[in-house]
């Protein structure tokens, strides 16, 4: 009992000297900073009569340090998994450029240089899709022109046989390899 008169007696002696401090105070701008710093005197002051209830400071004090130190490790967690998606995405740009650089060179042993090439994969690092732009290699004694294009022509079995290669090769679908003859 005579603990909680102890309680009671601290906190009227703290507003007793809140009163006083509020009123000595040469401006009212600084009375929203003492009130504030006065809060959070008085929120020590009402939780630390439950706080030693529940326990001696020092295993207060274990409890706060263990609580920071569990905290710090989700935070190294959570940073590690974000590195590890970042590094995820880069390892899966670098394949798809390793990728496009292969179809490229599938596209020359056709004789057809590719302009534009995109090759898209999955999470699982495998190919989604192909696009790619062509543009037939000149021979020596060839001359080719916007024309040469037409349906039919050399120039679409080359690219039938690129688009029949790639699907083969990555084993993907028609739908999955977009390959446009440009001039």
């Amino acid at each position: 009992m005579g603990y909680i008169f102890n309680w009671v007696k601290n906190l009227v002696c703290f507003y007793l000297l809140l009163t006083v401090v509020l009123h000595l105070l040469p401006r009212k701008s600084y009375h929203k900073y003492v009130r504030f710093f006065a809060g959070m005197l008085l929120t020590i002051l009402v939780v630390s009569p439950a706080l030693s209830l529940l326990g001696d400071e020092e295993r207060l004090k274990e409890k706060i340090s263990q609580a920071e130190f569990f905290q710090d490790m989700d935070n190294i967690k959570m940073d590690t998994e974000h590195l590890e998606t970042v590094q995820k995405d880069m390892y899966l740009r670098e394949y798809e450029r390793a990728l496009e650089m292969d179809v490229s060179r599938m596209a020359q042993e056709n004789q057809l240089s590719a302009q534009e090439v995109k090759v898209r994969l999955t999470d699982g690092y495998e190919v989604e899709s192909i696009e790619m732009k062509v543009v037939r290699e000149k021979d020596d004694d060839d001359i080719f022109a916007g024309e040469a294009l037409l349906a039919g022509g050399p120039q679409d079995a080359q690219i039938l046989e690129l688009r029949q290669a790639l699907m083969e090769y990555y084993r993907l679908k028609e739908e999955q390899v977009k390959i446009v003859a440009v001039a």
